[in-house]
């Protein structure tokens, strides 16, 4: 695959992160917006992940440590994924 292929995957990949966050953040507008406590704890972890992983993406040493850490399995999701694996 050329770079320009690669950049335009790459792209799409970071717009999809940005709609899946953004979906979470109107769930979130949605079921919780009378809860402030937890609809203020969403928001902020919600705002965290999206500035972290733009922070992370933007430094060479924290993406490097990430790719090996994923190519040697070291990073555990405490997320129950196994679902939505299984239907894809």
């Amino acid at each position: 695959m050329n770079s320009s292929k690669l950049k335009e995957k790459a792209e799409k990949n970071f717009e999809n992160v940005k709609v899946a966050l953004k979906g979470l953040y109107d769930i979130l507008d949605i079921t919780l917006s009378d809860d402030k406590f937890y609809y203020e704890a969403g928001k902020d972890n919600i705002t965290a992940v999206y500035k972290n992983l733009i922070e992370l993406l933007l430094n060479e040493y924290g993406l490097r440590n990430l790719l090996k850490k994923i190519q040697n399995s070291e990073v555990e999701l405490n997320i129950v994924l196994n679902e939505y694996i299984a239907n894809t």
